[in-house]
C-alpha cells in the first residue's frame, strides 16, 4: 500500500473528539506558560445529510511567541483525514478571538493538525500542530507539540 497525501481541496470523510494541552518549554517566560490547549468536536460525512463540515474547535494561547487568549472557529471550511492506525486530521477555517494584541484582530484564519499516535492514551502522545492568520497574512498564533490529553480521529 503506497501513501497517499489527501486532497486538501475537498473535504472528505472525517470525523475527530477530544481535548488536551501541548506544552511548549521554549514558548515559557516568566509572563507565559508555553501552553496551548485545544479542544475539538468536528465531523464530515459526504454520504451524510449535512453538507458541510460542521463542528466545533476551541484553541486557547498562552506562550511567548504570539497573540495570548480564545480562537473560537466560526466556520469549518475544510476537513480532510488519512491513515489507519495514526489516522492524521487537517481542518482549516475561521475564527474570532478574544487575544490581547496590539492591533485588533480582524479577518482571522485557522490551520489545525492532529495526528492520533495513542492508543487509550499509552504509548506514543498524539501531536497537535496549529497556526492562525489575520486577514493580511501576519502570524498570529502558533504551536505544535505532543498532547497531554487525547484527540482521537476516526481512522480512515
Amino acid at each position: 500500500m503506497s501513501t497517499t497525501i489527501p486532497a486538501f481541496h475537498a473535504s472528505g470523510f472525517s470525523r475527530a473528539k477530544g481535548k488536551g494541552d501541548v506544552f511548549i518549554d521554549s514558548r515559557k517566560d516568566a509572563a507565559s506558560s508555553g501552553i496551548f490547549h485545544i479542544e475539538m468536536d468536528v465531523h464530515f460525512d459526504p454520504a451524510g445529510a449535512d453538507n458541510y463540515p460542521a463542528g466545533s474547535l476551541l484553541i486557547k494561547t498562552d506562550m511567548s511567541d504570539g497573540a495570548k487568549g480564545v480562537f473560537i472557529a466560526s466556520s469549518i471550511e475544510l476537513i480532510n483525514s488519512y491513515g489507519k492506525h495514526t489516522p492524521t486530521i487537517y481542518l482549516t477555517g475561521q475564527c474570532k478571538s478574544d487575544a490581547a494584541a496590539a492591533v485588533p484582530l480582524r479577518g482571522c484564519r485557522y490551520w489545525v493538525m492532529v495526528a492520533n499516535n495513542s492508543r487509550e492514551n499509552k504509548g506514543t502522545p498524539d501531536i497537535v500542530g496549529f497556526c492562525i492568520h489575520d486577514r493580511n497574512g501576519n502570524r498570529v498564533a502558533y504551536g505544535t507539540g505532543p498532547l497531554k490529553g487525547d484527540i482521537v480521529v476516526a481512522p480512515n
